[in-house]
């Protein structure tokens, strides 16, 4: 039987006139794990190169990275934001294969600053800093690599909980920032203690893609969270 082809988008940095690839292996190893074959995709040099893409792989995930910057959806904190924030050529990649997959009706994994950007997409806002703006308990980790651990709840009636088949599971968590306003269509799949979305779906289109504000590739080792690239792996072949 014919492997799925699952794209995953770079996390490029610019460095010396050229960007360079940093995007972690265990996303890779995920794919691996779960039947699917991942490549890594290409920012566009034309104006056919996003629909060229999505139309050659079976699945897309999108990675975590730098925080999106405020003027995309109308935040009013970047001195809040990280050193590191996504560079636009980035910005545009993700949302146009995002929607291009999306149109295609080809499955889709958005993870870390993954759920935030489809968030935006919808039309919704972030919290730039969650411990700054929020009052919140929980320790979420940071964007630097620190890695915290917590549970999340899974909503009963959501895509999220079919495919783990719990109402509450552990998770790695490495993000400074989370879901203000909820995008427009968009439903909440998994909440942190603190009441953070930590995942989300389409209203209408459950099925198009799982959002997820942690780490599963951290943890691929655990069954619950290999079960997420499994369900993209299935859905595409």
């Amino acid at each position: 039987m014919k492997k799925p082809v699952i794209g995953i988008n770079p996390y490029y940095f610019y460095y010396r006139d050229s960007f360079w690839n940093a995007t972690r292996e265990k996303y890779y190893c995920a794919i691996w794990n779960a039947g699917g074959i991942p490549v890594t995709l290409h920012h566009p040099v034309g104006d056919g190169s996003i629909d060229d893409t999505a139309a050659n792989i079976d699945g897309l995930i999108m990675v975590g990275g730098p925080d999106i910057p405020c003027g995309v959806y109308g935040g009013k904190n970047a001195g809040l934001l990280d050193e590191d924030v996504m560079r636009p050529e980035r910005e545009a990649f993700d949302r146009n294969m995002f929607l291009a997959m999306k149109r295609l009706h080809k499955p889709i994994i958005s993870i870390c600053v993954g759920i935030q950007h489809v968030n935006i997409i919808y039309g919704g806002t972030l919290y730039e800093d969650l411990k700054t703006l929020t009052k919140t308990t929980v320790d979420h980790g940071e964007f630097n690599g620190e890695i915290s651990y917590h549970n999340v709840e899974l909503k009963k009636n959501s895509l999220l909980y079919s495919i783990i088949g719990k109402s509450s599971i552990g998770v790695a968590s490495a993000h400074h920032q989370g879901i203000r306003d909820l995008g427009v269509g968009l439903s909440i799949s998994a909440v942190a203690p603190d009441g953070l979305p930590e995942g989300i779906e389409d209203a209408d289109r459950p099925d198009s893609f799982i959002a997820v504000q942690w780490h599963p590739e951290v943890m691929v080792g655990d069954k619950d969270q290999l079960k997420l690239f499994r369900w993209v792996c299935q859905r595409a072949a």
